[in-house]
């Protein structure tokens, strides 16, 4: 019995020496995360999208970002990279697209009446009549983008958008990159700018923490971004005095920011994918456990829980106005939030549906 435990001591030994030399793909970063704020006032989970209707419910993928058409069709990019619209009073789904081969994760009507669209190899417009699609950039002074995301259109026709993580692309069969990206906790983020006129692309800001959601200011003289694992939302300042600085709005944010979309009469309307993680904020405080955790299998990675995602509504100063919360988790990760009339669409990361609330503040 004595040799047989000394054989398994051993064998434990080599297992950590292995464990602790194997190389980790990661380099996590130290962040002592800000407490969240309490969920009271306007943030108090009241369960109110328990009231949302359900679109499409099992015939969509999944609904990262949204678009409503002129004629109210509902258009919603999925995963595997097809553009679809479903037509008012129908819950059949027509494919529009092809756009890209990876998930279509932001979508904006342009000007011209075409859809723009961005999905992790580069921005797209779409001509949602025929079908069509065009790359307009995928790359930024030589560089390709790693994980294009999300992204708004100006009144002028200039897309803002956003590449989450230069260094993390969209993944493969074993898991998403960005989830990479979450736990090393670094700047790898940037803003873009693409002008159609000239066909060029400008670099706005870069060293952002996961530049995910984009929406224009109701002036049309800023833009607004946020950053997915800083908790924060940032703005750029497009034209004034302040043109070319950025300032943060609002920071330390009550969940995981996701999409950012304004209604261009002065509010913003932030989806968070959940309320804010324990187990995230334990990663960020603790680099060298993360380091290692990260060279296991993924099934094996600590695990955040069910979701708890909500809407939060604020002006453009960063004052919180309103939440609307998903009690049950029928709209899972919530990804987007896209005023429209007396309603808010419901985009979802991970559920196979797309959401539409008659919101008090849209009445």
């Amino acid at each position: 019995m004595g040799r047989a435990l000394l054989w398994l001591f051993a064998i434990l030994i080599v297992i950590c020496a292995v464990w602790y030399l194997w190389p980790a793909k990661a380099d996590p970063a130290y962040w002592d995360e800000p407490e969240p704020p309490e969920m009271t006032g306007v943030l108090e989970p009241r369960g109110r999208l328990a009231q949302a209707e359900q679109i499409g419910a099992g015939a969509v993928m999944s609904s990262e970002d949204i678009a409503i058409g002129p004629d109210g069709a509902v258009y919603a990019g999925q995963p595997d990279g097809r553009l679809v619209r479903l037509r008012p009073g129908s819950d059949t789904v027509e494919t529009v697209a092809d756009v890209s081969n990876y998930p279509v994760l932001g979508l904006q009507w342009t000007p011209e009446g075409d859809l723009a669209a961005m999905a992790p190899d580069g921005l797209y417009r779409v001509n949602v009549g025929t079908g069509e699609s065009e790359l307009l950039t995928n790359a930024y002074d030589g560089e390709p983008f790693g994980f294009g995301d999300d992204l708004d259109v100006a009144d002028d026709g200039t897309i803002y958008f956003t590449d989450a993580t230069s260094k993390w692309g969209a993944g493969s069969e074993s898991g998403p990159d960005y989830v990479m990206d979450m736990v090393e906790n670094r700047p790898w983020g940037a803003l873009y700018a693409y002008h159609p006129d000239t066909g060029e692309t400008a670099l706005l800001l870069d060293n952002l923490y996961f530049a995910n959601g984009v929406a224009m200011a109701a002036d049309g003289r800023s833009v607004f971004v946020a950053e997915t694992f800083r908790y924060r939302i940032q703005r750029y300042w497009l034209d004034g005095p302040n043109a070319g600085a950025a300032e943060i709005i609002a920071e330390n944010l009550p969940g995981i920011p996701d999409g950012v979309m304004s209604d261009r009469q002065g509010k913003l309307y932030v989806a968070m994918d959940t309320q804010r993680s324990p187990v995230l904020a334990f990663l960020h405080e603790n680099p060298f456990l993360t380091k290692m955790i990260t060279k296991l299998p993924r099934g094996l990675w600590l695990r955040a829980g069910p979701s708890s995602g909500f809407v939060l509504v604020m002006n453009e100063e960063g004052d919180y106005l309103d939440s609307y919360h998903d009690p049950d988790g029928r709209f899972g990760m919530i990804a987007n939030a896209v005023p429209e009339g007396e309603y808010v669409w419901i985009g979802s990361l991970t559920a196979p549906v797309i959401g539409r609330y008659r919101a008090p503040d849209r009445q």
